[in-house]
């Protein structure tokens, strides 16, 4: 492994340890994206997988079960190789939550349970990276 490499791991790990909860789901969003833009099905499932493990069913299970079924339907139409429509509906998700990022900057820290669930989606998007 080049020196370079492993600076730019250094790097994306620093970035991953030291991001808010938002700044990760918006990572794993990009990370599909990216998946997509690559027509790369290993990527693209692995950030959803991402995004589907970081639900929390203990706050509101409908939410949770919608995002679920969403990210399920994302997963089955790219096997299908439909990379273009999965990107649509994730853009469309990723903006919105950058938009609530935007308004809710300034929000107290998270309790343990979020930083709990922080650190076990800070592992996937590192594996997803």
């Amino acid at each position: 492994m080049s020196y370079l490499q492993t600076a730019t791991q250094t790097y994306r790990m620093n970035q991953i340890n030291s991001a808010s909860p938002l700044d990760l789901l918006l990572m794993a969003y990009d990370a599909a994206l990216i998946g997509c833009g690559q027509r790369d099905l290993k990527r693209t499932t692995k950030a959803l997988n991402v995004l589907r493990d970081s639900l929390d069913f203990s706050y509101d299970q409908d939410i949770a079960m919608g995002f679920f079924r969403l990210y399920q339907y994302c997963a089955d139409l790219a096997r299908k190789g439909e990379f273009d429509e999965v990107s649509q509906i994730l853009r469309e998700l990723r903006d919105s939550w950058a938009e609530v990022k935007t308004q809710y900057e300034t929000t107290p820290s998270p309790d343990t349970s979020s930083k709990q669930q922080e650190a076990s989606m800070s592992a996937q998007l590192v594996i997803a990276a």
